[in-house]
């Protein structure tokens, strides 16, 4: 009995073995966007958002808003349940054939001095492998990265685009009937 306990925690912690917290059971996919700018706004500076899809259809959300002049970050938590006709639409865009031979995401070389950047990155689970891609697009002075890095980023912006209307479309949902929920520490830092 005490192995039969005991392995789902151990197949947990290796799929995520990378995060800052572990979850309780392993995800389908972990998506993130990060919008920043370094322009004067009158509102956030700096927007964020991850949402993390469960095996059994439960959703994770957190927003992360931090304001240009005073520098505090805003975090608010949402849950909700997928059906399983939702589930069977995700699992379809995750298994496009252009989705899995994406490069893994390269994360940005240097400063981004640039006036604004977006990130994209989802982290796919696949049998006991996590597959990281994603992209990052940007106004003013690029990234330091090599063009093969650009080039890919440009790459699975095409291919995750399907990924990225679907995360859309379920974190503005009404019908999800998200509700809010204390969250003391962020599952989704990475």
């Amino acid at each position: 009995m005490r192995i039969t306990s005991f392995l789902p925690l151990v197949l947990s912690a290796g799929l995520i073995g990378h995060a800052a917290e572990p979850l309780p059971e392993p995800f389908i996919v972990r998506i993130s966007e990060q919008w920043s700018t370094l322009q004067p706004t009158a509102g956030p500076n700096n927007v964020g958002n991850c949402l993390i899809v469960m095996p059994d259809g439960h959703l994770h959300l957190e927003l992360r808003r931090q304001e240009f002049f005073d520098g505090r970050v805003v975090w608010t938590t949402y849950e909700s349940v997928l059906d399983g006709s939702e589930i069977g639409i995700l699992r379809s865009i995750l298994n496009d054939a252009a989705v899995r031979k994406l490069r893994p995401f390269a994360q940005p070389v240097g400063s981004m001095n640039g006036n604004d950047s977006q990130t994209f990155t989802a982290e796919i689970v696949r049998g006991s492998q996590v597959q990281q891609v994603g992209y990052l697009t940007w106004h003013g002075i690029a990234p330091n990265n090599p063009e093969a890095d650009k080039t890919a980023w440009k790459a699975a912006s095409g291919a995750l685009q399907h990924l990225v209307e679907w995360s859309h479309v379920i974190k503005s949902s009404k019908a999800l009937n998200w509700r809010r929920v204390l969250n003391p520490k962020t599952t989704c830092v990475q």
